[in-house]
């Protein structure tokens, strides 16, 4: 299996108070990916960069949640991106299972 692609939307660029939960998810994704085994590369995007780069087109699937919820449904992760967590920071726990649901849909060619 190749690497997953694991990206995580930030509005911290907007909202300064945010970073720490950025940091936060990060640390607790590089946890779950050595209990995991699983090999990623890890991305963390701001919204303002996301928009001026069509490298991260993908993270446009979550426009609709934003206008709907504001801020709040950030961070987010994309996994090879799909939209596949947000709102908040999940358990390392939360995290290990949802690899390992996209390691297997990746191996399936679901992902």
């Amino acid at each position: 299996m190749d690497k997953l692609r694991l990206t995580i939307l930030s509005f911290a660029c907007c909202n300064p108070k945010l970073a720490p939960y950025d940091q936060q998810y990060a640390e607790r994704l590089k946890e779950a990916l050595a209990a995991t085994a699983i090999e990623a590369d890890i991305d963390l995007v701001h919204a303002t960069e996301a928009q001026m780069s069509p490298r991260y087109a993908f993270l446009g699937a979550i426009k609709p949640l934003i206008a709907k919820y504001g801020q709040g449904v950030t961070p987010a992760l994309f996994i090879n991106s799909s939209l596949t967590l947000f709102g908040g920071v999940p358990t390392v726990e939360k995290l290990v299972e949802t690899l390992e649901k996209a390691k297997v849909a990746v191996e399936q060619g679901r992902l």
